[in-house]
């Protein structure tokens, strides 16, 4: 007897400036105990373009595997992130760098972000910097994603659904938008 596999795709279109400079894709396969997340990004502005891909395995609700690539084709911004559960730690390579995580389990991950409204959730780890970052609840379904160098992401739910991302980017104010 198999277990029912349910699988979610929702789509995104990212505009800077008012403009479509590309999309989203975030699919989500849950199958009993396992559930598996990817997130592909493709973002073309001007003749800058970043292509994004997350992947993440969990089994009984705890990440076991995620990897992260971020591709520009611009000499030394090109990343690659693994995290591996090892026992009770996580092993990250980050572009080669080998740190280790201890005794710790994974429990959301920013891709969850784009599944589920993080009602009770005060931390996620960010698969593409291989560290946790904190969320905080601002009301009204909406909540911020805090960053390294006081960046700030604001993700906005409604009934539970994730209706629109505001980034802070390099090149400015991004606003990812649900579109399916």
């Amino acid at each position: 007897m198999s277990l029912p596999l349910t699988a979610q795709t929702n789509t995104y279109e990212v505009r800077v400036a008012n403009h479509a400079v590309g999309t989203i894709e975030a699919r989500r396969n849950v199958s009993g105990q396992s559930k598996s997340i990817s997130i592909k990004t493709h973002i073309q502005v001007m003749l800058s373009k970043v292509n994004s891909d997350i992947s993440n395995e969990y089994t009984n609700d705890i990440l076991t595997q995620a990897r992260s690539s971020r591709i520009t084709g611009k000499n030394g911004e090109d990343k690659q992130t693994t995290t591996r559960r090892e026992g009770n730690a996580y092993t990250i390579v980050s572009n080669g760098e080998r740190q280790v995580l201890g005794n710790t389990e994974i429990l959301h991950c920013v891709g969850d972000l784009y599944f589920n409204e993080p009602k009770h959730v005060t931390r996620t780890f960010s698969e593409s910097l291989g560290k946790f970052l904190t969320i905080k609840a601002l009301g009204n379904g909406s909540y911020e994603l805090q960053l390294p160098e006081g960046k700030r992401n604001v993700y906005k739910y409604d009934n539970g659904t994730l209706i629109q991302v505001e980034v802070d980017h390099t090149f400015g104010k991004a606003l990812i938008v649900k579109s399916s």
